[in-house]
C-alpha cells in the first residue's frame, strides 16, 4: 500500500529533501510550506504524480485548517506525518544582555506551538492511517541532559517545548500512533550552514526508509537520525 505522507516546512532544507526522498521511495506526498517553494517547485516538476503542494503557515491556525482540507480532498487518511518546520532567529546567538524578545516570541511560535496547530488539525486523519507515524523533527539542542551552549536560548528552549510535546502525544496517542523527536543533524541547508557535517539528501534518504518501514524501526521517543537514542 502506498504510504501518505504529509511533510511541512518542505520548501527548502531538510523540508525539501526528505520531500524528494519519500517521493523517491513511492509515498503520495503533501509537501506544506508558506507562499514561495523554491526547492520544492523542481520537485514538484520531478514527481508530479506523488508530491502535491500544500501552502501552510504553522503560526496560522486558519492556514493550517485549510491546508488539511486541501490534503483531505485528495486522500482520506495520513500514514506519516513530519513536523518538520522550524527557524532559528537573526539573533539565536547573541549574548542573554542582547536578546531580542520578539525574536524569542517568533521562535516559540513556529517551532514549538506551530507543531502543536499542525498536529490539532491533523489528528484524526493520522488516526485513520495504516500504522500512523507522528514525528516532530526536534534537535540536540533541546537536550537539557547534553545542554552545553551558553546562549541560543530561544532555539533550544523552544525545542525542549517541542520534546515536552512529543512525550505528552506519545502518552495520548500510545498503541495507537508511534510517536518521536528526531535530532536529523547538523546538516548543510540554509540553516545549518555550509560548514555543517552531514548532507541533507543523505540523511533525508536514511530517515524516510525508515519513517516509511511497517513497523518503524525506532523504538526511542528521542533519536537521531540513525535511531539512536538521546536523552531528554
Amino acid at each position: 500500500m502506498t504510504r501518505r505522507v504529509l511533510v511541512t516546512g518542505a520548501n527548502r532544507g531538510f523540508g525539501a529533501a526528505l520531500t524528494a526522498a519519500f517521493a523517491r521511495q513511492g509515498a503520495q506526498v503533501f509537501a506544506a510550506a508558506r507562499k514561495g517553494h523554491t526547492t520544492l517547485d523542481a520537485i514538484l516538476e520531478r514527481y508530479p504524480s506523488l508530491v502535491t503542494g500544500i501552502e501552510l503557515d504553522v503560526t496560522d491556525l486558519a492556514s493550517v485548517e485549510a491546508a488539511r482540507d486541501a490534503v483531505a480532498e485528495r486522500a482520506p487518511a495520513l500514514d506519516v506525518l513530519v513536523n518538520n518546520a522550524a527557524m532559528r532567529s537573526p539573533t539565536v546567538s547573541e549574548p542573554i544582555e542582547s536578546i531580542d524578545f520578539a525574536d524569542v516570541a517568533r521562535t516559540f511560535d513556529v517551532n514549538a506551538i506551530g507543531p502543536l496547530r499542525v498536529a490539532q488539525a491533523f489528528l484524526p486523519m493520522l488516526r485513520a492511517g495504516d500504522s500512523p507515524v507522528f514525528v516532530n523533527v526536534s534537535s540536540e539542542a533541546g537536550s537539557i541532559g547534553q545542554c552545553w551552549r551558553d546562549r541560543e536560548f530561544d532555539y533550544c528552549m523552544s525545542k525542549a517545548a517541542l520534546n515536552m510535546a512529543t512525550a505528552i502525544f506519545a502518552n495520548l496517542l500510545r498503541g495507537k500512533v508511534h510517536v518521536f523527536s528526531m535530532h536529523p543533524g547538523w546538516m548543510r541547508t540554509d540553516m545549518g550552514g555550509p560548514r555543517a557535517s552531514l548532507d541533507p539528501e543523505e540523511v533525508a534518504e536514511g530517515v524516510a526508509t525508515k519513517l516509511l518501514a511497517v513497523p518503524v524501526p525506532i523504538a526511542a521517543p528521542f533519536v537521531d537520525h540513525e535511531g539512536h537514542p538521546l536523552p531528554w
